[in-house]
């Protein structure tokens, strides 16, 4: 019983009260806190609602405190934590996949342990005295985070144990260590949890908290993720996904609940997020309550994270065509020259003081240097307090937005090969005119124009490209601009190139842009090591190899796996691990 005691701890996670209350003041007033027990806990809404709240901390923002774990600009490669290493930023030092399985991933650990929660709130809510439509919304509520859980272990893991019960009988070695299920029925479970929380959810929960527009923005982003997973992995028939993905988005645009707003840098830079017209849930930052580090990272004297050459060119100019492509691009020069008749979302993204990187001599005010020479300006505001000081950042950040349902519409109308231009208008279009480029023109998949011109694009049939496969051109036009709008949403990006199966990105040596910085030719100084072609190689030493027979997946951790071999079961551990 100790070995199955040890694997509660780890996999199901401590008991149910023991972290409960972390931020429920008001209720903790009522009644003091060991009072409850699981008997006479689940005794009214208000108690459901309270238990309930922890949930939220799964959603990341801009971190924790000083903390560098989040779902934008930070970069990890930790063996204990899930790989995120994008192609449009470099990391102050040096990233690499690791070469071994992990003992531990605190991924698994945390994730269980919400699921596990999910499950008591399921389980507890039928006896719970309130109205059924009542019930039906915290189901609802449950529902949709047992689902956002399970979509993470899966993109991280693959298959993976099921659990959709609490696990009351802690003797019973059948129900504890249960075999990892098909990533694909997993995913099926996914899509059936959250269209339950779609349809029980409230419209409407007060600010800032789940509801039914939220489940669709959360149903559309899964669904687009499995849809591709399955066409690109050839993982099985991915359709519909896709059509669902569409039709998730499509209900939240037919809502008119939401628009794009006219400001974009305003969507991560504000200290209120309250009221924002395209933000469908954020994560809140108050002072003296919860801050993070992000501002501070990207405002200090110290090498930080910086855009890479090949997330620069990836912009297209004013008038909607590549760089390679466009008489308006003037070059990369100078910062002037990167910046002049860009769309306006590199120009929010990237500081235009100058380039600044280690001790090349254009520095730049506050001292502030990054890895590639590209300085990250989205998330400056000069009004905020403390911009500099780490965990004293109180802008809020953004998780579920607008501009990501009008991406996820148009993609997946893409995908089932049924795009039409009213398509583009209602979606991508929006978000370029928004940006200051010409829209797109939808001729055919591979006759796409901006300002009459049909866009060819060398890149997209590079053999970079088809390592994996060159996709359409209006699919690559699509990932174009989702890229362009969630620049710097790192997580989001990471598992965009695992679900398109573009890996390859991440390796140096099929894709050298993405270890490169700024033109520095003839600069004067020991710390720069420049190419052939005047850019800076931002690690002239290391090279950041991605292997696909491995690195689409992370491994599982080998503790769980000594575990269940205790009990003479077997959790077989992904490939190449």
């Amino acid at each position: 019983m100790k070995k199955i005691k040890k694997y509660i701890s780890i996999i199901i996670f401590g008991g149910l009260f023991s972290t409960l209350f972390t931020s429920c003041n008001d209720f903790l007033e009522k009644e003091p806190l060991d009072s409850f027990t699981d008997q006479n806990y689940w005794t009214s809404e208000a108690n459901v609602k309270a238990y309930s709240w922890r949930f939220y901390n799964l959603f990341m923002g801009y971190g924790k405190g000083t903390g560098t774990t989040a779902e934008y600009y930070f970069q990890s490669a930790a063996a204990t934590a899930p790989i995120i290493i994008s192609d449009d930023l470099t990391n102050n030092t040096f990233l690499q996949y690791q070469p071994n399985a992990s003992v531990s991933n605190t991924e698994w650990k945390d994730l269980y342990e919400y699921i596990r929660r999910a499950n008591i709130m399921l389980e507890r809510l039928p006896n719970v005295p309130m109205e059924d439509a009542a019930k039906k919304h915290w189901e609802g509520v449950a529902r949709f985070f047992r689902s956002y859980c399970y979509y993470r272990l899966v993109q991280r893991f693959g298959d993976v144990p099921y659990y959709d019960k609490d696990i009351a009988d802690v003797n019973n070695v059948q129900v504890i260590f249960l075999p990892r299920t098909n990533r694909n029925e997993v995913m099926d479970k996914v899509k059936n949890d959250i269209n339950i929380a779609v349809e029980f959810l409230k419209e409407s929960d007060g600010n800032n908290t789940v509801n039914k527009y939220v489940a669709l923005a959360l149903k559309s982003r899964i669904c687009l993720y499995e849809g591709t997973y399955r066409k690109y992995h050839q993982a099985g028939n991915g359709t519909e996904f896709l059509q669902d993905a569409k039709n998730a988005a499509r209900d939240i645009i037919k809502s008119n609940k939401y628009k794009i707003s006219s400001n974009y840098k305003a969507v991560y830079n504000s200290e209120d997020l309250k009221g924002n017209s395209e933000v469908l849930l954020y994560k809140e930052y108050l002072s003296g309550v919860a801050g993070n580090s992000i501002q501070a990272y990207t405002n200090m004297s110290t090498v930080v994270n910086g855009m890479t050459k090949a997330a620069i060119e990836s912009y297209v100019c004013k008038d909607g065509l590549p760089i390679s492509q466009s008489s308006q691009y003037k070059g990369d020069h100078t910062i002037a020259d990167v910046l002049t008749d860009r769309d306006e979302r590199l120009t929010a993204t990237v500081d235009s003081e100058g380039f600044s990187f280690r001790d090349y001599p254009a520095r730049i005010s506050r001292g502030r240097t990054s890895s590639t020479g590209y300085v990250i300006h989205l998330y400056y505001n000069p009004a905020s307090p403390s911009i500099s000081t780490t965990g004293q950042n109180f802008i809020d950040a953004p998780i579920f937005g607008y501009s990501e349902v009008l991406l996820n519409y148009a993609e997946a109308c893409a995908e089932l090969g049924a795009i039409t231009q009213a398509d583009l208008d209602t979606s991508i279009n929006v978000l370029r005119i928004r940006a200051g480029i010409e829209p797109l023109t939808y001729v055919n998949d591979d006759d796409v124009k901006a300002g009459g011109i049909t866009i060819n694009d060398p890149k997209r049939t590079s053999a970079l490209e088809n390592i994996s496969g060159a996709v359409s051109s209006i699919i690559w036009e699509i990932r174009r601009e989702r890229r362009s709008e969630l620049m710097c949403r790192t997580e989001i990006r990471y598992y965009d190139l695992m679900r398109w199966k573009k890996g390859d990105y991440l390796d140096y040596a099929k894709n050298p842009d993405v270890a490169l910085g700024i033109y520095a030719a003839g600069a004067p100084s020991s710390d720069i090591t420049i190419n052939d072609d005047g850019y800076i190689k931002v690690y002239p030493t290391n090279n950041m190899v991605f292997d696909p027979d491995k690195h689409y997946l992370n491994s599982i951790p080998t503790g769980q796996r000594t575990l269940y071999e205790g009990e003479g079961i077997d959790l077989p551990q992904n490939p190449g691990w």
